[in-house]
């Protein structure tokens, strides 16, 4: 007896046994333990546990991985499950056996049955794994000959579809197929109830002639969310009569999922967020602005002469901004300081002296005129400087009087150490009369004055830029947005969407906008938006641009089933339109799009002839296309399709193959996606690569 079946097909026969009753012997023990995958450390759900000595089967692991069985205490467990490597386990009188199986992908190929005599055994014809959207769909039928199969047995189906790529077992729905004497003996068996047999939903009961072949058929579907693995289908068959199974078999009935969308081309553009209820509104903050009044002053005077210079021009500015920080709610002034500044020449003392005076005068002028509540809250400092012929020398080299400068320097270097030696030697310069007294030394005597004021108002994008340079993290949304909004290197933005999202994870607008920058860069990430999709009741409230990218980031990433139920709902504008036809494709619905698709790309529109399997219109559009690594693989696909359903055209296989060729000459690569094509991979040998040395894998 083969001791692989799945856990649908033993459990009648346990539930059997123990309707019957299980007599213990001497030396029995009931052994627990838990079985798990090696590496992963995951359970494993259906592993079939034998005594090993006597292939009487035991019991079966649950969802959980954990199993309890009885056996001789010197006896041996032996561990058997569908793409893992059989474990035998002496038991030496434990009551606690955990143990760890080894994935075997390749023991599903060993479990293939292949060539049964029809008299012999269950006949399961080769069937195909039609990929739509997320969802693998299963048609087929097996055959029961009359002379295999007696009214008093049950027979099993158990299909199941394997992801080779990622070693996982999805059950599909059994069929059951009980003979007429075992559904009656069933029904009288005492205390039997029907409701307890896992199986009964499934069941059928035998109609016809007991001298008639049977026809089961196996029809279920399977969503996945990874259409590109590489998936095959077995079949696990089973016959039982009411005290044991006496027949099983796994047999692979397809390899590689139908797909020829997998090559479906478009082009969509992301759409940023332009609903303001999503926008972030401007924000102000207290920040301080600044200003300068420059006075300047004659000789030796003190008082403000209003006619001097720009005096009146720079008075009148400073008062008003005392005017405008009265007058703005939203100001404040923060600090007004005051210098006073007196030229070099003379004595340094006098000229300390005069520079106070100065500054003095002009700051009870100024003070006079400031109201009360402005300069009681504000911090006012005032200070008196001499200005230093090092001043005069750097004003001399601004305005290119070079050779004049260099003299000043002298004079500087000869009497270091004193300002009032300094100003005696400058008085012996040729120059000094009609340059420095009359142009130069009027220019440092001033007073100066410095307002900053405090205001609520929203950052200037040059502030915004310097704060997030220096520390993104204190940025707000307002100003993440502005900031990326008028940023127009593509990297930076990215950047900055990134950080948005990082520093503020209830950004919608940033995420929506960051996903919309990835799709225009084909780099969809569903992960961004993904958030603001958790809960599906919530979807249909969030702005059209959202969903429309979050369904386009899905189409990119295989949920091709999510994508189209985010699509369908928005409206049919000119700015949706398009990822609206390609996710119904993608999803499965072909004949509504057709039309429009083929207008646009007569290589899409093969693919969906495809799709829908006209399969002759499909060849005969595939003719007409071009002769790249696609276009000759597609063709490879349709020609193939023709020979192994019309006998007629069984001359096109040879063609198919030298399509295949071409193909994947052009672009090696493709060499893997036909290894898992269900439309190609008859079309290799059987180490998957080219028949006749066509394909050298190393030039991968």
């Amino acid at each position: 007896m083969n001791r692989i079946s799945s856990l649908l097909a033993v459990i009648p026969a346990i539930i059997l046994s123990l309707a019957l009753g299980q007599q213990a012997y001497a030396g029995d023990i009931n052994v627990r333990g838990k079985v798990v995958q090696q590496g992963k450390n995951e359970p494993l759900e259906g592993v079939v546990i034998f005594d090993a000595e006597t292939d009487q089967l035991l019991g079966t692991t649950n969802a959980f991985g954990e199993y309890s069985v009885t056996i001789d205490e010197n006896g041996t467990l032996l561990f058997t499950v569908l793409a893992s490597k059989d474990l035998e386990e002496p038991v030496n009188g434990r009551l606690q056996i955990d143990v760890a199986l080894f994935p075997d992908a390749q023991s599903l190929r060993e479990l293939v049955v292949t060539g049964k005599n029809q008299n012999k055994g269950l006949v399961l014809p080769p069937a195909d794994l039609i990929l739509e959207g997320n969802e693998i769909s299963l048609k087929t039928l097996a055959k029961i000959p009359h002379q295999f199969f007696s009214s008093g047995v049950r027979v099993i189906f158990q299909p199941a579809i394997y992801n080779v790529t990622r070693r996982t077992l999805h059950y599909l729905t059994p069929v059951v197929f009980d003979g007429k004497r075992y559904d009656i003996t069933q029904r009288r068996m005492l205390d039997w109830q029907p409701e307890l047999d896992p199986l009964h939903d499934f069941v059928s009961v035998k109609k016809t002639s007991r001298r008639m072949d049977d026809t089961v058929y196996i029809v279920d579907r399977l969503y996945v969310d990874s259409p590109k693995d590489d998936f095959l289908c077995v079949v696990m068959s089973s016959m039982e009569n009411y005290n044991r199974i006496i027949y099983t078999d796994t047999t692979q009935i397809a390899r590689g999922t139908k797909n020829p969308l997998r090559f479906l081309t478009y082009n969509l553009n992301g759409v940023v967020m332009t609903d303001e209820k999503y926008l972030p509104k401007p924000e102000v903050q207290l920040r301080d602005t600044s200003g300068e009044v420059n006075l300047v002053f004659s000789l030796g005077k003190s008082n403000l002469d209003l006619g001097l210079g720009n005096n009146a021009a720079e008075l009148d500015k400073m008062l008003a901004e005392f005017r405008t920080i009265q007058s703005d709610p939203d100001m404040m002034l923060k600090s007004f300081a005051i210098t006073g500044t007196a030229s070099p020449e003379g004595t340094y003392a006098s000229n300390m002296n005069l520079a106070k005076r100065r500054m003095q005068s002009a700051l009870e002028a100024v003070t006079r005129s400031m109201p009360d509540g402005m300069r009681r809250n504000a911090t006012i400092h005032s200070d008196a400087s001499v200005a230093t012929w090092e001043q005069v020398e750097e004003l001399l080299r601004e305005d290119g009087h070079i050779e004049e400068a260099d003299a000043v320097r002298a004079q500087i270097d000869r009497n270091a150490g004193s300002i009032d030696r300094q100003s005696r030697a400058m008085r012996s310069l040729p120059f000094y009369k009609t340059l420095l007294a009359e142009q130069y030394l009027p220019r440092l005597r001033k007073v100066e004055y410095q307002i900053v004021s405090s205001r609520y108002r929203p950052l200037t994008e040059e502030e915004i830029s310097a704060l997030y340079q220096a520390n993104y993290k204190e940025l707000s949304k307002y100003n993440f947005w502005k900031l990326y909004s008028n940023t127009p290197d593509t990297v930076l933005r990215e950047e900055i969407m990134t950080r948005a999202v990082e520093v503020h994870p209830d950004f919608l607008a940033a995420a929506n906008d960051l996903t919309a920058l990835q799709i225009d860069l084909e780099k969809s990430d569903e992960a961004v938006l993904e958030p603001f999709f958790a809960d599906w009741n919530k979807v249909k409230k969030l702005p059209e641009e959202a969903r429309y990218n979050m369904g386009v980031a899905s189409m990119a990433g295989n949920h091709f089933s999510y994508a189209d139920s985010l699509l369908y709902e928005l409206p049919d504008t000119p700015e949706f339109h398009k990822a609206k036809i390609y996710s119904a494709a993608l999803n499965g619905r072909y004949t509504t799009v057709l039309q429009e698709i083929a207008q646009e790309s007569p290589f899409n529109e093969v693919l969906l002839l495809l799709a829908l399997q006209d399969n002759n219109r499909a060849w005969e559009k595939a003719q007409g296309l071009g002769e790249s690594a696609e276009e000759e693989y597609v063709k490879a696909i349709a020609a193939n399709r023709m020979a192994n359903t019309d006998l007629s055209y069984a001359y096109l296989f040879v063609e198919a193959s030298t399509h295949l060729a071409n193909a994947i000459h052009q672009k090696p690569e493709l060499i893997d996606i036909a290894r898992i094509d269900g439309d190609i991979c008859d079309l290799l040998d059987d180490d998957g690569n080219l028949p006749d040395d066509d394909y050298d894998e190393g030039s991968n």
